[in-house]
């Protein structure tokens, strides 16, 4: 009966082809044999698990998407959800078994075909040492902002400026193949005071549109290591007029690890000089509490991964509860990112976040879309 709701619903979304397999070790021989779009896997099969059959999966060449279904409790399903993605597995929902038609229907309904992505695979585009040289010559980099609001009245407070790059030679590249690519050509410096030097003109643009919002960027640890940025910083922002107080710096949880006293000290050179700084993708790295009441912070960025967890279990909630009660404790202002629903936005608002970021809120736009944008969204 299972097989005939889910075939149903597979030939609805647009499958034409549908293979069973009553094992584990049958269903990774056929994932073996050819690609497979979608895999729904039930955690609970004779001989190889559905754990056990996805670190399998993990390794091949064409991953699927992946729906998992179980008898377990939710804490055994979330925890299952949480090793899929941490082994880069696409998770489209985790059912619990009897599977109603509902969920297994919003779960299908995250599915995007093969075929609707770009044609190109940008992971093939290695980008030269030289192809960014010459495109920091040449205007390659642009940015695109995307804005953060207040969560109680949805007012426009600041704005992430990130990285786009349109190469004469590849086209469009992947910002994290541009940032690869300047730290093993040691230009990452020369890459985020370019951004910086962009994000202080377009502040200005903001200003004479009567926006006046604090503007974030990202940082890489490569820039940390090299203390006299801070300054150039500095000097960019003042040529311009501006405070750097408009300014946050954002670092990933994972980085502020590497190497603690260059970390701190770049950190607290950043404050001293006036700059904000935010802990991005807080939840993803393993940073202790102790050293996280260390950092010269002042805001705290809880990663996607909790914002989306929270509305799906108790577990999924008292994690993102916890991460925001931390973030509050330590006098930061606390950010959702990633919220992409309304449910999401207002459990987020409900346990205190002061600030959401993500698509439900607005997408990452040029600076002109955003600033017509933000008539439906006053500055505070």
């Amino acid at each position: 009966m299972m097989v005939g709701i889910i075939s149903t619903l597979l030939g609805d979304v647009g499958f034409r082809s549908l293979e069973t397999a009553d094992n584990g070790a049958a269903a990774l021989d056929r994932l073996a044999a050819h690609p497979i779009e979608l895999l729904i896997c039930d955690l609970n099969m004779p001989g190889m698990d559905g754990i056990r059959l996805m670190s399998h999966v993990a390794a091949l060449p064409n991953r699927p998407a992946i729906i998992l279904l179980s008898g377990e409790d939710s804490r055994v399903l979330e925890v299952s959800r949480q090793f899929a993605e941490a082994k880069g597995l696409t998770i489209l929902g985790v059912l619990r078994k009897p599977v109603n038609f509902e969920p297994l229907s919003e779960a299908l309904q995250r599915y995007h075909p093969v075929g609707q992505a770009s044609p190109r695979d940008s992971h093939e585009i290695r980008l030269s040492s030289d192809r960014v040289l010459a495109g920091l010559g040449a205007g390659s980099l642009r940015l695109v902002y995307q804005p953060k609001v207040d969560m109680q009245d949805g007012s426009l407070v600041g704005a992430e400026a990130l990285l786009r790059w349109q190469d004469a030679e590849h086209g469009y590249v992947p910002a994290p193949e541009v940032i690869r690519a300047a730290e093993s050509a040691n230009l990452i410096d020369a890459l985020t005071l370019s951004v910086l030097e962009r994000t202080v003109h377009d502040r200005a643009a903001f200003l004479r549109a009567g926006i006046d919002i604090n503007i974030a960027f990202n940082v890489s640890m490569h820039n940390l290591h090299n203390l006299a940025i801070i300054d150039q910083m500095s000097e960019i922002v003042a040529a311009a007029r501006d405070q750097p107080e408009c300014f946050t710096l954002e670092v990933t949880e994972t980085h502020l690890m590497e190497d603690r006293a260059h970390v701190l000290e770049a950190l607290i050179r950043s404050r001293l000089h006036g700059f904000k700084v935010a802990i991005d993708d807080y939840g993803t790295g393993a940073a202790t509490m102790q050293f996280l009441m260390q950092l010269p912070s002042t805001e705290l960025k809880i990663d996607r991964s909790f914002v989306a967890a929270a509305p799906r279990s108790e577990q999924g909630r008292v994690l993102f509860q916890s991460a925001i009660e931390l973030g509050i404790r330590l006098g930061q202002t606390v950010i959702a990112e990633g919220v992409e629903t309304e449910v999401e936005a207002r459990l987020a608002r409900e346990l205190g976040c002061h600030l959401g970021q993500g698509y439900f809120y607005g997408r990452p736009m040029e600076l002109d879309e955003l600033i017509a944008w933000t008539p439906t969204h006053p500055v505070e």
